[in-house]
């Protein structure tokens, strides 16, 4: 065989030369897709990052002005409600108080009249006007039970002595207020003494007769709220 010259391998070594780098600048994947090619990052790119679309916004909703936040624990409220009258009452009147023969009525009476003084003869006295004005209440509801159209004249003459009792029970108790201006113990234990025999006459009016429950409610409320009275007038010293 005769040897290739200088020219035929020169000519065979460019040929072999531009097949190989064809080669290598397409390959063709066996699934037959076209190939994906990624540029190679150039030195001179710029450092600022392409922008990227926004997400979607969120719709955010603002309470209306009038409108209340919801509590967190919604219970609060409940056992705030349910809490006793008199763990938030003065100390000094829950003491006083402590020495009476009904302590919760003795607070839930006073306490919406106190005025800043919790001595003995300042509790008293607004325990007085406090059963003062459940008196007046009692008169009133008295008055209009005798008076309602249909009732029977019987009852109506038992409801006409419970408001006389219930009469001289306020002027007892206005003796009884009287008498504390002076430091005298002993009028006041008398005149609130007569106010709780007044209420005891009207049970005994009541008794057995087909009249409205609510007058025996009064005079059951206004001895406990007269014992509370004599209770504090025993610490007045």
């Amino acid at each position: 065989m005769e040897p290739l010259n200088h020219h035929t391998l020169l000519i065979f070594s460019i040929f072999f030369l531009i097949t190989f780098n064809s080669a290598n600048a397409i390959c063709v994947p066996i699934n037959g897709t076209k190939p994906t090619t990624s540029p190679s990052p150039s030195p001179y790119a710029s450092p600022i990052s392409q922008p990227v679309a926004a997400p979607e916004s969120v719709p955010f909703h603002l309470p209306a002005l009038n409108q209340k936040p919801k509590l967190l624990f919604p219970i609060f409220p409940s056992l705030m409600e349910a809490v006793p009258q008199s763990l938030h009452t003065d100390p000094s009147l829950k003491k006083i108080c402590a020495a009476t023969d009904f302590p919760e009525v003795c607070i839930s009476s006073i306490a919406p009249l106190l005025n800043g003084k919790t001595d003995p003869i300042s509790v008293v006295e607004l325990a007085i006007k406090a059963a003062t004005e459940h008196t007046q209440v009692a008169v009133a509801t008295a008055t209009k039970i005798a008076t309602s159209p249909g009732i029977a004249p019987d009852i109506a003459s038992t409801i006409s002595d419970c408001k006389d009792s219930y009469d001289d029970a306020l002027d007892n108790f206005q003796k009884a207020l009287d008498a504390l201006s002076s430091r005298d113990v002993g009028t006041m234990n008398s005149m609130l003494s007569a106010a709780i025999t007044d209420f005891s006459d009207n049970d005994d009016f009541l008794a057995g007769k087909a009249s409205s429950p609510v007058l025996l409610e009064f005079n059951a409320k206004l001895s406990k709220m007269t014992s509370n009275c004599l209770a504090i007038v025993s610490l007045i010293k």
